[in-house]
């Protein structure tokens, strides 16, 4: 088998594909975050990985504030009311995919990823959740863009 290039991923019908490069970022092995970046860079996809864990609104809180501190934080996305709007907007649809009553008492730990290009944005979310106890896992992933939006 031949082995794979990143820009092989990351297209489809020869269009870049934020959503594949974010949820590609937030899959990979954690000690290969920098190597993925640095690839995602070489394309002019600018990134920034974060964590969260937690169980219920505690974890719905902590994705909301690790992905803004790692995105503020990164500098690679300007801090203006509609840049954060848009992450908080990210935000909301990722976790509504995956909201149910037994989040409530769920716990999980989930890998962020926020991919740039110009003014589109990409979020990803993976990992698992799973009520402590009873050996009730399964996994998450997540991706959305916003086309258009951000503010450079």
């Amino acid at each position: 088998m031949s082995e794979f290039k990143l820009s092989q991923f990351l297209y489809q019908e020869e269009r870049l594909s934020l959503s594949k490069a974010a949820l590609m970022l937030a899959m990979v092995d954690n000690q290969l975050d920098g190597e993925m970046a640095d690839g995602l860079l070489k394309m002019g996809i600018r990134s920034v990985v974060t964590r969260a864990g937690g169980s219920g609104d505690n974890l719905k809180a902590k994705i909301l504030r690790n992905t803004f501190g790692a995105a503020e934080k990164s500098g690679f996305l300007p801090v203006t009311p509609r840049n954060r709007y848009a992450i908080t907007k990210l935000v909301e649809e990722i976790i509504r995919s995956f909201d149910s009553p037994i989040l409530e008492v769920a716990g999980g730990g989930l890998k962020i990823a926020l991919v740039f290009k110009d003014s589109h944005l990409a979020m990803a979310v993976y990992g698992t959740l799973g009520i402590p106890g009873m050996d009730v896992d399964f996994e998450v992933s997540v991706a959305r863009t916003l086309q258009y939006y951000l503010e450079e």
